[in-house]
């Protein structure tokens, strides 16, 4: 590791220890803040298919399970009883068929991945280039248990900008038809209460994402399918009234620390990003900046969503 990524890990080190917490809404466990380090000279390029990988997070499956898993909506096992009829279904799962076929036939190197059940259960996506070099990664929503308010964490978007300028005719066409194919595959709307006061809204459809890099169409294709929050990170603990719901004496104290970091990450590094991967009822949070070696540097928080019906 890098001298200067030492020193900054050391310092973060210093500023979390013996530790601080971010206290989710709806969750029961975890949120503690540890140090993270990526180094590229043995990690190589931090992106979340890496970051994934490393994690155990994927596993590479075959088309045909993904196939599978989609038509018979695993996922959803998780919700209540789905009202679609057998028309529907059969009409359903003949569009996913058309989709696979469609995509085998006109992307060059077709990957499939699924999470491992630990992390999420099925959700799975494929991903394959066109023949001008862009890449089409394609995958179902998912539902997030938990929204963070702005107080908690500060956060705003990353100018990222995709301008459908850069790829060419093929592949623009290809866009058209996955396009016309998802819209007939339709969505599933859901909503209820799991028990308990969990009440919960969610669209279930395939969405996609498309880039120049393997890596940018993963990332465009998490976020679409809330799997994945990639914001500008400001702040833990802008509203400091937050923290009196949790500690009842010693706030201010607590407060004065998650100062020390929010100035630290501001004054350390021109710009600071939030990558979120929300996993049904687990949250994996990396707030992180790059150091000048290359090395990404920051903080990771675990916290898991405790439902009790």
């Amino acid at each position: 590791m890098h001298t200067e990524t030492e020193r900054i890990f050391g310092t973060l080190q210093v500023l979390v220890e013996p530790y601080l917490t971010v206290r989710l809404p709806g969750h029961e466990d975890g949120g503690t803040i540890v140090p993270f380090v990526w180094d590229v000279s043995e990690q190589g390029e931090f992106n979340i298919i890496n970051l994934s990988l490393a994690n155990g997070w994927l596993q590479l499956t075959d088309v045909d399970i993904i196939i599978k898993s989609w038509q018979e909506l695993e996922y959803l096992e998780f919700f209540p009883k789905i009202n679609l009829s057998l028309l529907e279904k059969n009409i359903r799962n003949n569009k996913l068929a058309v989709l696979f076929q469609f995509l085998q036939t006109n992307l060059q190197e077709l990957e499939s991945f699924r999470f491992k059940k630990a992390y999420y259960p099925t959700s799975s996506f494929v991903i394959g280039r066109t023949e001008e070099g862009n890449w089409i990664c394609i995958c179902p929503t998912v539902y997030t248990e938990t929204g963070i308010p702005q107080e908690l964490i500060s956060r705003s978007s990353l100018s990222r900008s995709t301008s459908s300028q850069l790829y060419g005719q093929n592949t623009l066409n290809l866009i058209s038809q996955i396009e016309a194919i998802t819209s007939e595959i339709g969505t599933i709307s859901l909503e209820g209460d799991f028990g308990g006061g969990y009440y919960y809204s969610y669209d279930h459809q395939i969405v996609y994402g498309v880039a120049l890099s393997k890596e940018l169409a993963f990332e465009q294709a998490f976020q679409k399918a809330r799997l994945l929050e990639l914001k500008q990170f400001h702040s833990f603990y802008s509203d400091k009234n937050c923290l009196s719901d949790y500690y009842e004496e010693d706030y201010e104290e607590i407060y004065a620390k998650y100062e020390q970091v929010n100035k630290f990450f501001n004054q350390r590094f021109p710009e600071v990003i939030m990558y979120r991967f929300s996993f049904f009822t687990q949250e994996h949070i990396y707030i992180i900046g790059q150091s000048n070696p290359g090395d990404w540097v920051g903080l990771y928080l675990k916290s898991e969503f405790v439902y009790n019906p």
